[in-house]
């Protein structure tokens, strides 16, 4: 929620005033609604608000969405406005065709109660810097397979298995967000100043989920060609209970050959036997025993709000041998 407030107020130079709903208003919900959002009251251009974050990165359906905000928007009397994880620009397109109010932080700002829409590309609030997922990925790398200081760009381009031009723009991007140094003229390597927990801790907020999107199929399917991620990976790391869904990761590039080849089909959007999670970068790169690696796992589950969840993610770190 402190993203949100920080966004907001870079946006409008306005506090919004937050404070917790009480848990008795939130047990009068739906269950299904109470499970899903934590709920705060504020103020935005002169209107009591009532804010409701989502506690996951899923997303539901725009009818969907469009039936919870009504809901609660008659339960609570004031107007509702959603807080959302990272969209599809055109799945907020669709919100937006549905006059769902929503904020998505460093994003978009669409109540059209309070005559507002704030696109992306509108805003004069500085974008925020990310890391590109192969900078990431090497990143990653560095800190849990081998350490790449003083690494040229072509031992990096072997190791990581990704072409010269990829990885030059890679530790670039590494190096405009001060997380190394480059060294040399005609033959450059890349320098991390930092031991490996202070690089962590600087990093993070540049980090992203590595998951594009996820679909589900009842098809057979051959194990080998993924790697476990998800809920089954996290307990795989730590003494977090595993669920029954079967969660597989795969590079979005391998992901699109493989549909081509006919060897995935049969897909859904909301459930089967196996639930493939399309990566940004390749999880084989890291992963360890047929599951991806556990920093990636952390990233997926960070803003998970369940506490046990937050544990295991805990022991997640303690294990990490800077």
């Amino acid at each position: 929620m402190k993203n949100t407030i920080d966004y907001i107020k870079e946006v409008f130079g306005l506090d919004l005033n937050i404070t917790e709903i009480p848990k008795v208003q939130i047990n009068a919900l739906p269950f299904y609604i109470a499970n899903e959002y934590n709920f705060w009251k504020g103020n935005l251009m002169d209107r009591n608000i009532v804010f409701a974050k989502r506690n996951t990165t899923e997303h539901f359906t725009p009818v969907q969405y469009k039936k919870q905000l009504e809901l609660l928007e008659r339960q609570f009397n004031n107007p509702v406005v959603f807080i959302l994880p990272d969209i599809e620009a055109y799945k907020r397109n669709r919100l937006v065709q549905k006059r769902i109010n929503f904020i998505i932080a460093n994003k978009q700002v669409f109540i059209p109660g309070l005559f507002i829409d704030l696109k992306e590309y509108a805003l004069k609030a500085q974008k925020q810097e990310y890391l590109k997922p192969v900078a990431q990925c090497l990143i990653l790398y560095h800190l849990q397979k081998e350490p790449l200081n003083h690494f040229t760009y072509k031992q990096l381009a072997n190791v990581l298995q990704y072409p010269y031009l990829t990885i030059t723009r890679a530790v670039e991007n590494i190096q405009a967000l001060n997380l190394c140094t480059i060294e040399g003229a005609k033959e450059k390597t890349i320098c991390f100043e930092t031991g490996n927990a202070e690089l962590w801790e600087k990093a993070q907020a540049f980090m992203k989920n590595p998951v594009v999107r996820k679909v589900f199929t009842d098809g057979e399917i051959d194990d080998k060609l993924f790697f476990r991620s998800n809920i089954n990976a996290l307990a795989f790391y730590t003494y977090l209970n595993d669920e029954k869904q079967i969660y597989l990761a795969v590079h979005q590039d391998t992901f699109r050959k493989l549909m081509k080849e006919g060897i995935i089909k049969s897909l859904s959007d909301y459930d089967g036997k196996y639930c493939i999670e399309i990566w940004k970068y390749t999880p084989a790169i890291l992963a360890n025993n047929q599951f991806v690696d556990p920093l990636s796992v952390y990233l997926e589950f960070k803003d998970n709000t369940d506490e046990r969840v937050q544990l295991a993610l805990k022991t997640i770190i303690r294990q990490q041998k800077w």
